[in-house]
């Protein structure tokens, strides 16, 4: 009968931490969850070229990857290491951003479309060139960006 509770109390430990887990991810695939540090981001996303788009479609590289590096930051802005509310947001690879960026300016519609910006674009991606290297002030606004609240939001 002991064996059955220790089983039980396992399983259910379990249990819980899936459901936490899988909880946890929802929220934090929310742009509610981004804006929370991200505020000035998202009014400069809002009066850019693409406020349609959600936060994770251009600032994501795998679901392992991104749990880690947004843990880590969870815990830099936690531990008083990082404030959002006042530090520079980090530089994502500008490949990365074009890989996101192709995902939707390169699609396979696109190639169908407007075979001569696809044929155009991707010979320029080919050459390892970032779409940042044309498009300096895609999505964000970078004026409404640097207007970021300098006063510490949590105390250090």
């Amino acid at each position: 009968m002991g064996k059955l509770w220790i089983t039980l109390i396992i399983l259910l430990a379990l249990g819980l931490v899936a459901a936490g887990g899988v909880g946890g991810h929802h929220i934090s695939t929310q742009n509610d969850f981004c804006i929370t540090c991200h505020a000035y981001e998202k009014v400069s996303w809002d009066h850019g070229d693409h406020p349609e788009v959600d936060c994770l479609t251009c600032h994501t590289k795998g679901f392992v990857t991104d749990k880690i590096h947004g843990a880590r930051k969870v815990y830099l802005m936690f531990s008083g290491q990082v404030n959002p509310h006042h530090d520079a947001p980090s530089q994502t690879h500008p490949v990365r951003i074009s890989e996101n960026c192709s995902a939707c300016h390169l699609s396979d519609r696109v190639r169908e479309n407007d075979p001569e910006f696809y044929q155009e674009h991707t010979e320029i991606m080919e050459g390892r060139y970032s779409c940042l290297t044309c498009h300096r002030n895609t999505g964000h606004d970078r004026d409404l960006q640097a207007m970021r609240f300098t006063a510490p939001r949590y105390a250090q």
